[in-house]
């Protein structure tokens, strides 16, 4: 059952990701923007979902039992996402911060 509840879950975390940080590069957000969108759109609220199917369909339900898996599949999923978010950051034209770049773009 935790299989079977496990694998669309994480092609749903992965395809939400991507989809969202290619959105964003595409739409132009930045680096930081793109990576915040992409991960807002793949987090869930695993937390009321639980509490939710519990007092709706009784701890020993499969609607419980795939709300606690859930979380216990998406940690995993996001911090990996992590890392690829931080790899993904070449494709992106890098800002500087420094206070002759940003006169340079102010005056152009």
């Amino acid at each position: 059952d935790v299989v079977r509840i496990a694998l669309p879950l994480l092609v749903y975390f992965a395809v939400m990701w991507a989809g969202s940080f290619a959105l964003g590069k595409a739409i132009g957000l930045n680096y930081e923007r793109s990576a915040t969108l992409s991960f807002t759109a793949a987090g869930n609220n695993f937390e009321l979902a639980i509490a939710v199917a519990i007092a709706t369909f009784g701890v020993t339900s499969g609607q419980a039992l795939a709300g606690v898996v859930g979380p216990l599949i998406e940690v995993p999923v996001l911090v990996g996402l992590v890392y690829v978010s931080l790899a993904a950051r070449r494709w992106f034209t890098p800002t500087s911060t420094t206070p002759e770049a940003d006169h340079a773009r102010t005056t152009t």
